[in-house]
């Protein structure tokens, strides 16, 4: 039953996924980021290069696991494979969450657990987040999990080397899982290297990898986006003490009681097991309030959701028979009530496809010469450009100087951020009154090229 549901969910998930991408829900940033880099590897641009950057995903973060997609981007001719492949990774972890839970807790609870990964309004955000390569991260922790249950030492290296290439903040989850397996399960060895090659790693991803790429595409050493989410240009008592505050601030307890509700609160009951996730979590609450890191909401959440509902299944483990006979219910009914797929349902969200079809439909069609110079489009067009382009820039709000040849891609249907209604047409007002643009479309899609 549990893998049944699985595959329904798999089914369900994909569906509203490609639905939300046909109609321009989806956004450049970051479904095309991940695309662009997996694709430029493949074709032989640079390794990691994204266009949109004018520089290596690598120069970021260090994520070696994403490049095993890369045949994939040239197989297909559009990104609309990695929304697949997140629902995949998705389901997999929680049917291996499933198995992982069996022998601890009765049926019954294994099967709520699956409902709330599945259904929670916290996982939901995440499995929506279109694409990022950490989606695999609950697949390959839950599974390194039950590799280390059964002792199947061989796959459990493989996984925690493929987890901690989804990016380098997924080192301190396992750094804590060693230092557990020395201190309390007493597994010292295991447990000792299990974190001695964490720490390098994060070690060799800060200081060498992440610094080699900025290097490489003379990028100021300063990473732009540590800057962004933490407001901080220096280390020192100041920046501690702020850091402190956001720490200890009201967000900071709200976000928190959020992220212990996505598992009923079981996670709480297992403390030692939830102590795994919390300096990962602390990394993320001390970014700048308000900003997604700080919320941990969304992509952010995926390399947390492992821990805590396998701090969840223990949590479980400890409550006796006569609570077990309710609890699932319970869990069951939470589960169901909190998830927002019935709602986004009715939301109908095939409603804008025929508009966006039309915009599909006149981007296929754009000539060469409109693709020939730079091309600056809405992030939601990027992914549904005819080819990708090396010269592709996304479109926001920030005045642009263009050249002769420089195309314009503008729209109202879809997801416009970082624009909005008002602001597209802000854009097209512009445009529309510059003798030196052509329009070569009036709508849906406003395409306009510089031609003096």
């Amino acid at each position: 039953m549990a893998l049944a549901l699985c595959a329904v969910m798999f089914l369900v998930y994909s569906s509203l996924g490609l639905l939300r991408h046909f109609s321009l829900e989806t956004n450049g940033f970051d479904l095309s980021v991940f695309d662009y880099a997996l694709w430029s590897t493949a074709a032989g641009h640079g390794t990691a290069y994204v266009p949109m950057f004018g520089y290596s995903l690598f120069a970021q973060h260090a994520m070696p696991t994403l490049l095993l997609l890369s045949p994939l981007a040239v197989v297909f001719g559009a990104p609309v494979y990695l929304i697949v492949v997140q629902t995949a990774c998705f389901v997999i972890a929680a049917y291996l969450l499933f198995l992982f839970a069996r022998p601890h807790v009765p049926r019954g609870m294994a099967f709520a657990l699956l409902l709330m990964f599945l259904l929670g309004r916290r996982p939901y955000s995440a499995a929506t987040s279109y694409f990022y390569i950490e989606s695999a991260e609950p697949m390959l922790v839950l599974g390194l999990l039950l590799a280390w249950r059964r002792r199947r030492m061989v796959a459990y290296w493989i996984l925690i080397a493929l987890a901690l290439g989804c990016k380098e903040d997924v080192a301190l989850y396992v750094i804590m899982f060693g230092l557990f397996l020395a201190l309390v399960k007493r597994e010292s060895l295991l447990g000792s290297l299990t974190a001695a090659v964490a720490a390098a790693w994060l070690a060799t991803a800060l200081l060498v990898w992440i610094p080699h790429w900025r290097a490489a595409y003379a990028l100021p050493a300063a990473n732009p986006f540590v800057l962004e989410n933490y407001g901080l240009a220096r280390v020192d008592g100041a920046a501690l003490a702020i850091l402190l505050g956001r720490l200890l601030s009201r967000w900071s307890v709200a976000r928190l009681f959020t992220l212990a509700s996505a598992t009923g609160f079981l996670c709480v009951l297992s403390p030692l097991w939830l102590t795994i996730a919390v300096p990962g979590m602390l990394v993320n609450l001390a970014t700048i309030p308000g900003k997604g890191q700080s919320g941990l909401g969304g992509h952010y959440l995926w390399a947390v959701l492992p821990w805590i509902f396998a701090a969840a299944v223990f949590g479980g483990s400890r409550l006796n028979t006569r609570e077990w006979k309710w609890l699932p219910v319970i869990v069951f009914i939470i589960a169901v009530a909190d998830t927002p797929l019935p709602r986004t349902i009715l939301q109908r969200p095939w409603r804008t496809v025929a508009a966006a079809a039309a915009v599909r439909s006149q981007l296929q069609a754009l000539d060469d010469r409109s693709l020939s110079g730079e091309l600056f489009a809405q992030p939601n067009l990027i992914p549904h450009l005819p080819a990708r382009q090396l010269h592709v820039h996304g479109l926001d709000a920030t005045p642009r100087e263009y050249a002769i040849g420089d195309t314009v891609l503008l729209t109202k249907i879809g997801d416009l951020w970082p624009l909005d209604v008002s602001g597209v047409d802000a854009q097209l007002q512009r445009f529309h009154a510059d003798p030196q643009f052509e329009q070569l479309s009036n709508g849906p899609l406003f395409a306009f090229r510089r031609i003096k």
